[in-house]
This record gives C-alpha cells, sequence and structure tokens, in this order.
C-alpha cells in the first residue's frame, strides 16, 4: 500500500498552528490511515463552509510532518463533496451563467427571456452539458501563469467569452467547476499531489476537476492536456503517465479557529495560520 509523507520543505519561525488537509476517499483511492510523526496533533476542525477536515497541528521545533496511508480500492466520494463553500473562486457571475446557457443552448437564446434560456439548458442531457463547458474552457486557455489568479480580485468568477487567457491548474480547473456550476452540473475543485512517471518525490499542488452527472465521467484534468500538447480534453485520470492522489476539495476554505477565522485559497500542504487569510508553507512530499 502506498504511503505519502509530507515535511515541511523549511522550518516555519512562526510559533502559530498549522492546518494540514485531511484527504477523501474517492473512486481511485481509499485512505487508511493518516498519522503526525513530527509535531503534535491538537486534534480535527472542519470548515465552515464545507466537509473538508483537517489536522490542527503544533510544529516542533518549527518543524511537522504528516504520513497518510492510501489504497487503491474504490470508494465513494463523501456526500459533502459537491457544495460549494460560496467563496470568489467557486462561484459564477452572472455573466459567467448568461454565457454557460447561451454555450449550452444557442439556439434557445437566440430570442429567448433569461428563464426560457436556463430551461432549454438543463434540457440537456447532463453528459452532453459535461462535453460541452471541458471543450469551451479548452478553447479559452493556455497554460501560463497569469499576474493576478483568476478571481483572485474579484467576488465571482468572471467569463471568458472569448480569446484565449493564460492560466494554471489552478485557474483552469477554478473556472471549469465555477462554469458546471453556471450550467447546472454539481463539480467540485480537487487539490492533490501527482508524481510523474519514475519520481518518487514532489510538492503538492496539482489540481483537477469531479464532476457528479449521469452519464458523464467524473474525473477531468484540462490543465495536463494543455500543458503537455495531448489534444482535446478526455476523461483519463493520468493524461501524463504517473500517480497522483486527491488530498482536499474546495476554495476558499474558511476554519475557525480560537484566536480567529481563517481563510485558505487552497488547502494544500501545510498551512501557517498566523494571519486572517492563511499562508501555504512549502511542502515536500516522498512516496514510499
Amino acid at each position: 500500500m502506498p504511503h505519502v509523507t509530507f515535511t515541511l520543505t523549511e522550518p516555519t519561525i512562526s510559533a502559530s498552528h498549522l492546518l494540514f488537509g485531511i484527504p477523501f476517499d474517492t473512486p481511485e483511492q481509499t485512505v487508511q490511515a493518516i498519522r503526525v510523526n513530527r509535531g503534535t496533533n491538537l486534534g480535527l476542525i472542519r470548515a465552515c463552509n464545507s466537509g473538508q477536515m483537517a489536522l490542527l497541528i503544533a510544529p516542533d521545533e518549527g518543524a511537522a510532518e504528516v504520513e497518510v496511508q492510501f489504497t487503491d480500492a474504490a470508494s465513494a466520494f463523501p456526500h459533502w463533496l459537491f457544495t460549494s463553500t460560496g467563496g470568489a473562486h467557486e462561484t459564477p457571475s452572472p455573466e459567467l451563467v448568461a454565457l454557460t446557457r447561451d454555450l449550452l443552448s444557442p439556439a434557445a437564446a437566440q430570442g429567448s427571456t433569461p428563464d426560457t434560456t436556463q430551461e432549454a439548458a438543463q434540457e440537456t442531457a447532463p453528459g452532453d452539458r459535461v462535453a460541452a463547458i471541458v471543450r469551451h474552457v479548452d478553447e479559452r486557455f493556455e497554460y501560463g501563469v497569469r499576474d493576478i489568479g483568476l478571481a483572485d480580485d474579484s467576488d465571482t468568477m468572471p467569463a471568458l467569452a472569448c480569446d484565449t487567457h493564460l492560466g494554471t491548474c489552478v485557474d483552469t480547473h477554478s473556472y471549469a467547476v465555477a462554469a458546471m456550476r453556471a450550467g447546472g452540473i454539481e463539480a467540485a475543485y480537487v487539490s492533490g499531489i501527482f508524481f510523474p512517471e519514475g519520481m518518487d518525490v514532489t510538492a503538492p499542488g496539482h489540481c483537477w476537476f469531479v464532476v457528479n452527472a449521469a452519464d458523464a465521467p467524473h474525473h477531468w484534468d484540462i490543465s495536463h492536456h494543455i500543458k503537455y500538447g495531448l489534444g482535446p480534453t478526455t476523461p483519463a485520470y493520468n493524461p501524463k503517465p504517473g500517480i497522483r492522489f486527491a488530498l482536499t476539495a474546495g476554495r476558499d476554505l474558511v476554519f475557525s479557529l480560537p484566536q480567529q477565522d481563517v481563510t485558505v485559497s487552497i488547502l494544500k500542504g501545510f498551512v501557517e495560520t498566523s494571519h486572517p487569510e492563511g499562508r501555504s508553507l512549502r511542502t515536500s512530499a516522498r512516496l514510499t
């Protein structure tokens, strides 16, 4: 059974507690055990706006280490996975809702009221809606780092109606989740870890998204298709050969701690909690 050991790359100089997201079960993995090898486990805490759980850890002389044991046994997604956190990165703007309606029902959109257009879009088979939105995201992104992350400076996810835009896996898949929700499809942003084929050391941070829709595959990684020139996105679990594990789900998670509420844009690796906006710390991961 594979083990992944997560370690702070550099000791933290802060005396604040750390958050470490607890991985969840999926159709591709089951979490067998999780333990804190270094640092003091202060218990579990649940996000206020999600079912996502985290360990609260007091570092040991600035160091922390957590080990997670996985199996490839199939499990069900947790019931909370597809519920929106209500954060800016998960909430479609009115413009994205309108764009998605037109995308899913272009004929009905001409001369129709918003209500009838939405009804027509909802009549489209879920699998066809997923495929259409994936094609739209494919067409709107090229891989690259933005000066400001998509929706980092707004209250909702904007619409990308034309042209192509730079985006990392974070931008691409956050946009995809918001667009899926605009199209009436349950979707979730997944932050995980990917070990390229032949490698056993990496860092958490790669992401993808999953959907819950009849007749539609659940797993999608648009970013890997774009970054590695793999052509139109297909629902392959590992479009680039390697091993991946889902770690946490959702953007803009809020954790209520004794000293203050902490909002974590992406819960990946260890997160330091001294500031209201949690600070992700460099974390390494080893597969054994």
